[in-house]
């Protein structure tokens, strides 16, 4: 069988066949249940080497111009949607695509999804200042601020890192910084005895 795509990024059990890859964004974008970016469905497809960039960013392409995939505007950012024709495509098709392939792709958009959905939900703002850097780190609910913390780090790395890490746990940072100030030393403990 001759490919279409070019080999480079794709891991093994990856998309080289370009109808199989327009496949998979419809796939992808039928069962994310939300409208997604560019940038978020090549990182989902590039994280596990699932298609080449190019021929991703064609098959996108290809999509919109055949109406599978309805490209929209919000704040300014282009999202990505699959119409009816497209989930029509993937309901009959998505079976040409290997179940491994199927199955990372919706994983790593759900983790997406709901990374996209922390970082709304908790702000990290870096600014630089003649000292450093600082990094403000909030926790909202809503409109209501949870909680601030303000750091001064004399590195952009640094507070590159301290953003990682807030996005990564801000609920296990809450619960820890409530526990300090409020003396009730319980959870600390047991964050340093799980070693989390």
């Amino acid at each position: 069988m001759a490919y279409e795509a070019f080999d480079a990024g794709i891991e093994p059990g990856g998309l080289r066949d370009i109808n199989e890859i327009k496949i998979l964004i419809c796939y992808l974008l039928k069962n994310a249940g939300a409208p997604l970016s560019f940038e978020s469905i090549n990182e989902i497809i590039q994280k596990d080497g699932l298609a080449n960039y190019f021929e991703f960013a064609q098959s996108i392409k290809e999509l919109v111009d055949l109406g599978n995939v309805e490209l929209t505007k919000n704040n300014d950012m282009d999202y990505y949607t699959v119409t009816k024709l497209g989930v029509g495509m993937a309901n009959t098709f998505e079976r040409r695509l290997p179940l491994a392939v199927r199955e990372k792709a919706v994983k790593a958009a759900i983790r997406l999804i709901a990374r996209i959905k922390i970082e709304a939900e908790n702000k990290v703002t870096i600014t630089q200042t003649e000292h450093g850097f600082t990094a403000e780190c909030r926790v909202l609910d809503g409109n209501d601020e949870m909680l601030s913390i303000r750091l001064l780090l004399p590195e952009r790395v640094q507070a590159e890192a301290v953003k990682r890490q807030f996005h990564d746990n801000p609920e296990l940072i809450y619960k820890a910084t409530l526990s300090l100030m409020t003396g009730d030393m319980s959870f600390v403990k047991e964050i340093i005895d799980k070693k989390i």
